[in-house]
């Protein structure tokens, strides 16, 4: 297995888990919890994309300065979602609820990506 393509395939299966959320809310939830939902996997995603592309380009030849600007770089990541999601509760008017479950949608995407290496790992005898 390619270790590089992982992170890929982590956030295409989150990707999926978030539209497979919308299509269900859009059906079957109020709209402030389909909102909250779309809010809150949007801001998730986004920022684990942002995290993805900061430690791809980051030169680990300097091992302290790399450090320094990952972390400096989830910090203000983690600073501005919470005003993100401060704003999105203040004056959006969203279900937090649903909230909270759009921005569960990056472990959901670990989740089903380790279920899917179970069974793709399983030997023939086992299945």
């Amino acid at each position: 297995m390619n270790v590089d393509s992982i992170p890929r395939i982590w956030f295409m299966l989150s990707g999926v888990v978030y539209v497979s959320g919308i299509i269900f809310c859009l059906f079957l939830a109020p709209q402030g919890f389909t909102l909250g939902f779309v809010t809150g996997g949007g801001l998730v995603l986004v920022n684990a994309w942002a995290s993805a592309r900061k430690l791809k380009k980051s030169e680990f030849l300097h091992r302290g300065r790399a450090l320094a600007s990952v972390l400096g770089g989830f910090y203000l990541r983690l600073v501005v979602l919470a005003i993100c999601l401060f704003g999105v509760i203040k004056f959006l008017h969203v279900d937090p609820v649903g909230l909270v479950t759009g921005l569960s949608v990056i472990p959901a995407g670990l989740l089903a990506m380790l279920v899917l290496i179970y069974i793709a790992n399983r030997r023939p005898e086992e299945a």
